[in-house]
């Protein structure tokens, strides 16, 4: 296991709009190392993306392959807004709306590593047997950092949920601390679904990431 990076989160910034604009691939790969800062009314919370996945339109894992929907809608609206679901009957999802409005991509947040805010985090997630075991999974994420109903749709660029992104030679360092990205299949899709496309980014050695491929 790697020695934990000391993250410096105020030397993040909040991106430009074309950040999420583009190929969603390219940014789910590129939202490795950003920040995710949540002011909720209980406290403010954070950590940093260790793992994502991407969703395009055109393919069965999306949400957004059968249309548009009352549930998958926010997907469909601008880039850099938030499309949370509800699933399992348990457990919230948080994904980050990509490409041009109309379009219908978004990147799944699996796992980060939790930064801000962890003493409010381990009330939220108090089965969690270590602080890195609080949001390693999308499910655990998102009950973690406060994320559910009330934040879909908001824009990640200007509301209490905002991303974050680290100057170039910070990622480069986290990047390098944590040896390198993983480009793999995504998790949890049946056959069928998508499931053999290598759309699942993630830090290679980072202890956060909810799966490895051995």
């Amino acid at each position: 296991m790697k020695d934990r990076f000391e993250i410096d989160f105020t030397k993040y910034t909040v991106p430009s709009r074309s950040f999420f604009s583009r190929d969603t691939l390219n940014v789910a790969k590129e939202l490795l190392g950003a920040y995710i800062r949540h002011e909720t009314p209980d406290g403010v919370v954070g950590g940093m993306i260790v793992e994502t996945e991407g969703y395009i339109y055109n393919e069965p894992g999306c949400h957004a392959f059968v249309g548009e929907t009352q549930r998958n809608r926010a997907m469909f609206g601008p880039p850099g807004h938030a499309y949370t679901y509800f699933t399992y009957g348990m457990y919230w999802m948080f994904n980050i709306v990509t490409e041009k409005a109309g379009r219908g991509c978004a990147v799944l947040i699996r796992a980060v590593e939790p930064v801000e805010g962890i003493e409010l985090m381990r009330k939220r997630r108090p089965k969690a047997k270590r602080d890195v075991d609080l949001a390693n999974g999308p499910g655990k994420l998102a009950m973690a950092l406060g994320i559910g109903r009330e934040q879909y749709g908001l824009d990640l660029l200007a509301s209490p949920l905002t991303v974050l992104i680290p100057p170039k030679p910070l990622r480069n360092r986290i990047l390098k601390q944590y040896g390198g990205i993983v480009q793999t299949t995504r998790i949890g899709l049946g056959a069928g679904r998508g499931d053999e496309l290598q759309y699942r980014f993630y830090m290679r050695e980072h202890p956060g990431v909810s799966f490895v491929v051995s």
